[in-house]
């Protein structure tokens, strides 16, 4: 099937997207443009995996529907009757994931001031919108990626897929960019969107950092060689200032020494 025009030069991965991480997705438009406000809308329904899309043209109105309703995504203009786009900016919850739509790029730099996912710059294509909404995702990912282990287990998501690791059966923990990657048994890589600071919080006392790259299962060492830890077939590197916490966590029994040596 030929590709419409606006998805042309659209990576495949961008479009299938959004239903992975939001099988529901709330949304909500403020905008006094209609014209605008129904562009948004389509381009969301061509993304899919949306419950609804709420659109509001003022902005006293939107703060009133914000405080009462949760949404993954609200669209944020700047040039609004009633409150104005930076006072509603500055008024909203800090849990809200905005993307703001402006015909002005004066704003554009300061507004990553406020934590915002996206600025897009009226007129905006498909692919540019569709850009936006992958940041929208990834930001929705880390913040919820993984649940707290229990009993060995934890649940994270791997792309439009829930999935269940235990831990018992992993080796190490890799960062590959913005993502890690779990290494199992027999070479199985699970990957997922998480920090490795957000790991080191929610795993178990025998996952321990090695590197600023490695998280690895004390459990699974074979052995210390220099700068390096032997787990299965792998060799890791021990980061220098990581050694010491590393071997801490071993309990490596230190031998006495013998008279006259």
């Amino acid at each position: 099937m030929p590709q419409r025009k606006a998805e042309q030069g659209l990576p495949f991965a961008a479009i299938q997207y959004i239903p992975a991480f939001f099988p529901e997705m709330k949304c909500l438009v403020i905008d006094d443009d209609p014209l605008a406000c129904e562009i948004i809308e389509g381009f969301l329904a061509r993304l899919g995996g949306v419950e609804y899309c709420l659109k509001l043209g003022d902005g006293a109105i939107a703060l009133h529907i914000i405080a009462a309703e949760d949404f993954d995504v609200v669209f944020l203009d700047l040039d609004l009757p009633g409150v104005d786009g930076v006072s509603l900016l500055l008024s909203l919850p800090t849990r809200v994931p905005v993307v703001i739509v402006s015909a002005s790029p004066d704003f554009g730099a300061k507004s990553y001031e406020f934590g915002i996912i996206d600025y897009l710059l009226k007129p905006f294509d498909f692919p540019r919108f569709a850009k936006a909404m992958g940041r929208v995702t990834a930001a929705a990912a880390t913040r919820q990626p993984v649940t707290s282990p229990a009993d060995g287990v934890i649940f994270l998501r791997e792309g439009g897929k829930i999935q269940r690791i235990d831990l018992n059966e992993v080796e190490c923990v890799r960062a590959q960019s913005n993502y890690v990657s779990f290494v199992l048994d027999g070479g199985q890589r699970i990957m997922s969107l998480v920090s490795m600071a957000k790991l080191e919080e929610i795993l178990p006392h025998d996952f321990v950092r090695i590197h600023r790259s490695y998280i690895v299962n004390r459990n699974r060492i074979a052995r210390i060689e220099g700068n390096k830890a032997i787990v299965g077939e792998l060799s890791l590197p021990i980061g220098d200032s990581f050694r010491s916490r590393l071997l801490e966590r071993l309990s490596v029994i230190k031998m006495p020494t013998r008279r006259g040596d």
